[in-house]
């Protein structure tokens, strides 16, 4: 009897130590790279998103309460605009070169002015409620490249 409970626990130790120095078949980690790196920024009047050294703005314009909020948004050319519809009515975004599909609650429509200019839009299910993007010339430090 203890030839064999030595024998197994022999066996066993071996066994447990052979475990530890076989090689690992499992899914090697993965490797991330942010390469550029990437830096976004919250402040009052909107989103930057900083991609290497190449700044690119967004602004938000919330449209809650069948009207958009800011009615009137100035931006420097390059910026980025997203509306989100906060409403559980659907509403479109339609402006001169540029519009959007129906947007159910919560969804978003992005649109990047690049030239200067006064873009006023409304909504093209309630044309009442309408809106206006001012955008300046380019003058440094944003850019959409």
């Amino acid at each position: 009897m203890k030839k064999i409970s030595l024998t197994v626990f022999a066996f066993l130790a071996l066994a447990l130590l052979g475990a530890g120095c076989a090689p690992s078949y499992g899914t090697p980690p993965a490797t991330i790279t942010n390469t550029p790196p990437v830096t976004i920024t919250n402040t009052p009047s909107g989103i930057g998103v900083q991609v290497g050294g190449n700044m690119k703005a967004m602004q938000i314009i919330n449209i809650q309460n069948f009207s958009f909020s800011p009615a009137e948004l100035s931006v420097e050319a390059g910026t980025t605009v997203k509306w989100t519809n906060n409403d559980s009515a659907p509403h479109q975004i339609s402006g001169t070169g540029f519009g959007s599909q129906s947007l159910s609650q919560e969804e978003s429509y992005t649109f990047t002015f690049d030239q200067a200019g006064t873009f006023d839009y409304h909504c093209a299910i309630h044309p009442s409620m309408t809106g206006k993007v001012i955008v300046a010339p380019r003058t440094g430090g944003v850019n959409n490249q």
